[in-house]
This record gives C-alpha cells, structure tokens and sequence, in this order.
C-alpha cells in the first residue's frame, strides 16, 4: 500500500493565503458593518421629564446653516448668562436632564436639543463631531439672540460625542467663553482605534475608510491638536475612572494638550456618564462653579 504523498509546500502557502484572506475578508466586513451603524444609530425616545423638573421650559425648533431641522427645550436665563447642553451619541436631550437642571437651578439659561440624526430632529447620518458642529452653532445663534441672555455670556457643556462637539466648534466661534466637555474623546481616529482596533489596522481601517466614503471628514474632528487656540478660555473636563469607553489614557492626553485654563475632574468609580448617579452633589457643584467663574466673574 503507497503511503500519502504529502501535498507540496506551494500548495500550502497557497491553502493558507487563502485562509488568511477569508479571516481579513471576515473582518472588514464586520466592521463595515459597525462603521454604517454607528453612522446611523436607532433612535431613541424622549425620556418622561419628571413633574416639576425643567419647569418653565419652552419647545425650540432650531435650523443649522446646512439645513437641518433640530428640536429642544429652552429655559429662561435669571443671570444673563446661558449655557447649551449636548448629549451623546445614539441619545437624545433627556439624557442631559440632570445637568440641564443644575444650571438652571443656579440661574443659567439652558438649551437643550437633540442632535442631528438623534431624537426629534431631523437627519440621518451622525458625523460623530464634524456636522454636529452646525447643530451646536445654531444653538449659540439662537441663545445669542434671547432677550433674557448677555450675547458675552455663553458657555456650552456636552458629554461623549457632544463633549468632543463642543470643544470642536468653540476652537471656531469665540461666543463660547467657557467650554465644559464630559467623557469626550480627544480625536474620532483615536476613539476609532481604541474602540474598534482589537486587530489593529486591519480592524480599524474598515470603520475609517466607512465614515470617510459616507462624508465624514474624520481629520477635522481633532480638537486635542488645537486646544491652545481656545486662547484662554477656561476648559473643565470631567470623566469617570474606570470608563471603558473615554479611557483615562486618551483623557489625560486631552488634559495635557490643552492650555491654562484648565481643569480636570476624575469621578471615583463612576463609568460612562455616571457622574450623576456616583457624586450628584460634587456634579452638579463643579459646573456650577465652572461656569460661574467663567461667565459670571465682574457682572
């Protein structure tokens, strides 16, 4: 009986190149998967507003220079001053609710909306920070206007995605005079990699290529390479230590890019977003002296 011929080395190479292709095939395709849907999260209902909260808060219906319907909710300012909330990605204004509240507490006018792509507002592709700066500059167009508002005393707070939004946009208007970014990430190629970089390039590189084909200008959402030209305006980042999704590495490289002034603040045990739920008092404390310092110092 002949023994099995073994088969030649060329035809194992080939076996395995082929193998090889199917996983890389396997991966790009997941992950182009990915890349569409976190460009076009599901929708998430508004949040049942507990009785009494928010009160005194009036329907806005906000449109973006490149012609986008958004929706919020506005409350009057008692100290002349106003800061606009974002919230995150694949979220809506509700989620704000607790910040909204503390500053209005504290006499700040308030505007909440819901991002485009998100809510009640109009689109469908989510930018992750580069459209989204349209979003936020209508909203400081529209508290700039308000009777009730001294067009000097404009902050903005945002959290994750509107966090990154937030600094974004107030590197190119000067009618944020603070800026207050929660869990944000200091670049959309660093988060990318971070979040979807389990194979390095070869994972990641399909979720870029993804957003880059469907319009997003990924380069331009880096504020971390341009903190200092918020040319002394104050910046107050907040973030949770054992956050999965704003890791303390890429925080703390948000923290050292930019320039004074600046502060930090690090909630013990407080994951995405928990901030709230861990230090509600020390919370809700930080901004308001935040943004007081900042908007309301020599009225």
């Amino acid at each position: 009986m002949k023994k099995p011929i073994p088969p030649r080395p060329a035809r194992l190479i080939a076996l395995a190149l082929v193998g090889v292709l199917a996983v890389v095939a396997v991966i790009a395709y997941r992950n182009v998967r990915t890349a569409r849907a976190v460009l076009h999260p599901a929708r998430q209902p508004l949040k049942p507003v507990a009785e009494g909260a928010l009160a005194g808060r009036t329907d806005v219906v906000l449109r973006t220079r490149d012609g986008v319907t958004l929706r919020g909710w506005y409350l009057p300012s008692r100290n002349r001053a106003a800061v606009v909330v974002m919230h995150g990605f694949a979220e809506n204004r509700t989620q704000m609710l607790f910040e909204a509240e503390a500053l209005s507490r504290a006499g700040y006018g308030v505007l909440l909306f819901d991002s485009r792509g998100h809510g009640e507002s109009e689109g469908d592709l989510v930018t992750w920070g580069d459209r989204e700066r349209e979003d936020l500059r209508a909203a400081v167009d529209f508290v700039s206007h308000r009777d009730d508002v001294d067009p000097s005393r404009l902050g903005v707070l945002g959290f994750s995605m509107g966090g990154t939004t937030a600094m974004l946009e107030a590197l190119e208007d000067d009618r944020l005079k603070a800026v207050a970014a929660a869990g944000a990430y200091p670049s959309l190629e660093a988060d990318t990699r971070y979040s979807y970089g389990k194979w390095g390039p070869l994972s990641a590189q399909p979720v870029l290529w993804t957003m880059r084909l469907s319009g997003v200008d990924v380069d331009a959402v880096d504020p971390m390479k341009r903190l200092c030209d918020l040319k002394g305006r104050p910046l107050l980042l907040i973030n949770g230590d054992v956050d999965e999704y704003a890791p303390a590495f890429l925080q703390d490289a948000l923290f050292q890019a930019a320039c004074e002034p600046k502060s930090y603040w690090v909630v013990p045990g407080a994951h995405h977003g928990e901030y709230a739920k861990k230090a509600p008092e020390e919370y809700a404390r930080h901004l308001r002296d935040f943004f007081d310092a900042a908007l309301l110092s020599g009225s």
